[in-house]
């Protein structure tokens, strides 16, 4: 997120949310090392997060399709030291991400303080379009890919994975973000594109 974070590390509380400070870094800091759909992170149940083992059980999903995601270690540090700090202001909220309305944070205050942070990072010049939250999980996905290019790996082997771990209902959804990658990446041969084409010819996400 480089620069990013830093921004959003210093989102004010507002008069509707008073712990949007508290709440957003963690929620934004998830939806992009866990590859979630932003209301996969908004709507997630704090009995579905164990901070001891760094599981997250994802239930509220696009397919209404469970699976359980793995927090890295510097994510699962940073949660847990939310989650003390959480036990003081969200009273009985079941959401690990609560509102101070008693539900869990509206998809417009999430989308309203990622697009502030952006604002204020200034980083128009570097990229074409605004950002969305929802391109943290894109940026999760292509990180993804490049370490497996890196470390060697077949792409088609492991896109399975990667399927399963983002909840995409179709190989094909998965395979979307192959197509994005950077040029230099695109054109290494551990992709086999006669092979991939066959199988996906046309890829949307």
């Amino acid at each position: 997120m480089g620069i990013l974070s830093l921004f959003i590390d210093q989102l004010p509380p507002t008069k509707k949310e008073p712990f949007l400070n508290e709440t957003a870094p963690v929620l934004f800091r998830l939806i992009y090392t866990c590859g979630l759909r932003p209301n996969e992170g908004r709507e997630l149940l704090e009995q579905n997060v164990n901070l001891e083992t760094g599981e997250i059980l994802i239930t509220h999903t696009k397919r209404n399709k469970e699976r359980f995601v793995v927090m890295s270690d510097d994510m699962l540090a940073f949660a847990r030291k939310y989650g003390q700090r959480r036990n003081f202001f969200c009273g009985e909220n079941p959401y690990f991400f609560p509102s101070a309305n008693g539900g869990a944070l509206a998809a417009e205050t999430v989308h309203s303080a990622f697009n502030k942070a952006w604002s204020h990072a200034d980083l128009s010049g570097k990229y074409p379009r605004k950002v969305r939250v929802y391109d943290l999980r894109h940026r999760f996905a292509s990180a993804c890919l490049n370490r497996w290019l890196d470390n060697g790996e077949n792409l088609m082997a492991m896109l399975p994975f990667l399927r399963e771990y983002m909840g995409h209902n179709c190989l094909s959804e998965t395979a979307y973000y192959i197509h994005v990658l950077p040029e230099n990446i695109i054109k290494s041969s551990a992709i086999d594109w006669d092979k991939f084409n066959v199988m996906f010819p046309e890829v949307t996400e």
